[in-house]
């Protein structure tokens, strides 16, 4: 069965208020259309916030699209959250994939960071947000990640609250602890993945001063979107 995206609402409490009815926005209505549904035709729904919907189309009018919820449950529980900060890749496709690849892994947050070797200078969020829509309603999924606006990495250093262990993914011969060994399950996590030219030293000493542990993905070299696709991965696999 396809998931469609109702966002702006969290589903699970407006059907807990008798709120049953909601009109389909443009986007997924013209999604709706095309598939050719009609009344009494079943479909599910997320609100992107860990609520998955079973509704019914009420009203396919040629203006709007009605759905009519009948159950609401949550998606699994994860007892913990990950959260990934990025560099930005030059080439902007292949920070999309990342972006699709690791919302269908499971990430509760990706926050791209600005650093020194940096070559993109400019981001739109809002094409990063349906791409993770996309992904999220591909993959099945009812929870969406937040994707947050671009900040420079010595912004990220000031919020030492944003998870229980902190990770900077490194790539220097003296770095011998690898991520799957250093960090811990069902705590909430923050991994750091530097630009195509790797952090500045100043970075990564600024960054072991704000709590963050110098980790390894592997003896490969690897480019910084797989890097951080290894570090989803490995994060979701410690907490399986």
């Amino acid at each position: 069965m396809h998931l469609f995206y109702l966002p702006g609402k969290n589903l699970g409490k407006a059907y807990r208020n008798g709120e049953v009815l909601h009109e389909v926005p443009a986007g997924e209505a013209g999604h709706l259309r095309v598939m050719r549904l009609k009344t009494g035709d079943r479909l599910m729904l997320t609100d992107g916030l860990g609520n998955y919907a079973e509704a019914i189309l009420e009203d396919p009018g040629p203006k709007k699209f009605t759905v009519r919820i009948n159950t609401i449950y949550p998606e699994a529980h994860r007892n913990f959250r990950l959260i990934m900060a990025i560099a930005p890749t030059k080439n902007i496709a292949r920070f999309e994939w990342f972006i699709e690849k690791a919302t269908e892994f499971g990430v509760d947050e990706i926050i791209p960071v600005w650093c020194e070797h940096s070559e993109r200078t400019k981001l739109r969020t809002d094409r990063l947000q349906k791409v993770a829509v996309a992904a999220m309603k591909q993959s099945l999924k009812a929870t969406l990640p937040l994707i947050h606006e671009p900040i420079p990495l010595q912004q990220l250093f000031k919020r030492p609250e944003a998870a229980d262990q902190r990770f900077i993914a490194w790539i220097d011969d003296q770095v011998t602890l690898h991520l799957k060994d250093g960090c811990q399950p069902r705590k909430d996590t923050l991994v750091l993945i530097g630009p195509e030219g790797d952090f500045s030293k100043q970075e990564v000493e600024q960054a072991v001063k704000s709590g963050y542990r110098p980790v390894s993905l592997g003896k490969a070299r690897l480019r910084t979107e797989t890097a951080a696709l290894a570090a989803c991965f490995t994060v979701n696999l410690i907490n399986a």
